[in-house]
């Protein structure tokens, strides 16, 4: 298996989709953590703020990253990409789900609505760590697949 990513010449042999999926995925989990921190450890409505403004802008990066590409006269998609975004698609919604339907079982009980007071930034920001902790699965889904495929 090779596990490097780079050509005899230099070039970068990660398709586009491979190389922006990685870097959402850690910008995702950079996000999370500071959510995490922010939001649900220390009730910082700061970091809720910066959640729900980089959240939405996160496909303009997909959109920036994709003409940056197409400049370099780099080919973007194919057929490969569409199957490879549907399995990333069902990886958001499967880990959306989860973390939702968790979240609902827990609040059913004393223990997980007591830890709801500890301060108001609480759920809000378990709602949004939710969608943060999807959209990781969906792009790490997308990563792993192109690498799978490139070995």
């Amino acid at each position: 298996m090779k596990f490097w990513t780079r050509g005899r010449d230099g070039r970068d042999l990660r398709a586009f989709g491979e190389r922006f999926a990685w870097r959402m995925v850690v910008m995702f989990a950079g996000m999370a953590l500071y959510l995490t921190v922010g939001a649900i450890v220390d009730g910082r409505p700061t970091a809720l703020l910066a959640a729900l403004i980089t959240l939405p802008l996160s496909y303009g990066f997909r959109l920036r990253a994709a003409a940056d590409e197409q400049r370099r006269g780099q080919a973007l998609e194919d057929e490969r990409d569409a199957v490879i975004r549907a399995h990333a698609d069902r990886a958001f919604r499967i880990a959306a789900s989860c973390w939702y339907g968790l979240l609902a079982l827990v609040l059913c009980f004393d223990a997980g609505r007591a830890a709801l007071s500890a301060n108001d930034c609480v759920m809000p920001g378990l709602l949004l760590l939710g969608l943060l902790v999807a959209n990781i699965a969906g792009h790490a889904t997308v990563a792993l697949l192109y690498r799978r495929d490139r070995t």
